[in-house]
């Protein structure tokens, strides 16, 4: 009880930091020059929860919904004032990226039963699966299987698809290095904020969208093609002065390279899965 009352008493304390104890110069220092704490640092209830709230999430000139405005509306220029430092009011672009990829993940959850990928990975071998009439017994049977291979694999990928877009930010952003090698001013750092922010903005919309698989086959795509050209056009606004075709192009190359690692990633994981089922090491489920 006492560490509570004294802690309350140093929020309280208007000439110290609640942080560092540094004296503060006056009630108009709103920050300590020596660890940066706000100063006064107020008691937490429910009007400091309020001001919080607020400030970070709804305020449109400066936390969440304000970086999310831009981020798609003028995507290339929040990444560029970013990367430039102007970076006042601007969610840091983790952060940014865990929120809108729990967003994703929740909607997911409750509009697609968790099946964000949807039924694309699987496609092909359930479309082989049908035709096994025309297979012989063996290849029928290898064929079911690997069609639940490739089930498992992305029941796996819906259960951590936050974890796999962390994963292939490094991919991204040295992709993106690769095909913008002309501009070796930015470096490598940079290139993993910039990715940071492309995957925020393919979270939004993947969450705008997956509402609508229930009832539109071929919203899927659509969201794909949307999320491609905005993350695409997005790069052709953070290099001004340079060609939006050749920045256009770059781009695309950037992201053609990312999908073909997926894919093989995807298939060197399905094949090793396929060989421990085969030898028995793991039992399928069904």
């Amino acid at each position: 009880m006492r560490r509570f009352h004294a802690m309350g008493m140093a929020m309280s304390d208007m000439g110290k930091c609640a942080n560092c104890a540094r004296a503060m110069a006056g009630p108009e220092q709103k920050f300590c020059p020596a660890c940066g704490q706000p100063t006064p640092a107020h008691r937490i209830d429910w009007h400091f929860l309020g001001h919080e709230l607020e400030h970070s999430v709804l305020h449109m000139d400066r936390g969440v919904l304000y970086t999310l405005k831009r981020l798609m509306l003028r995507p290339g220029l929040l990444i560029r004032d970013y990367i430039e430092g102007r970076r006042a009011g601007i969610v840091k672009p983790l952060l940014l990226i865990m929120m809108t990829g729990a967003a994703a993940t929740v909607m997911a959850h409750y509009a697609l039963d968790g099946d964000a990928l949807g039924a694309s990975l699987t496609a092909g071998m359930e479309a082989g699966a049908g035709h096994q009439s025309d297979m012989n017994a063996k290849q029928a049977e290898a064929m079911a299987r690997m069609g639940k291979v490739f089930g498992v694999v992305k029941d796996w990928m819906n259960r951590h698809l936050t974890l796999i877009t962390l994963l292939l930010l490094p991919v991204q952003a040295a992709a993106f290095k690769l095909t913008f090698r002309r501009f070796k001013q930015i470096n490598y750092p940079e290139w993993l904020v910039i990715t940071s922010f492309l995957m925020a903005q393919l979270f939004v919309v993947w969450t705008v969208f997956m509402p609508l698989q229930r009832w539109w086959s071929d919203a899927q795509a659509v969201m794909v093609l949307v999320a491609v050209l905005l993350n695409v056009f997005s790069l052709t606004q953070v290099f001004p002065g340079y060609s939006r075709w050749k920045a256009f192009l770059r781009g695309a190359a950037g992201w053609a390279i990312v999908q073909v690692v997926l894919i093989v990633a995807t298939l060197i994981g399905a094949i090793v899965l396929g060989v421990l089922v085969g030898s028995g090491r793991i039992q399928l489920p069904g």
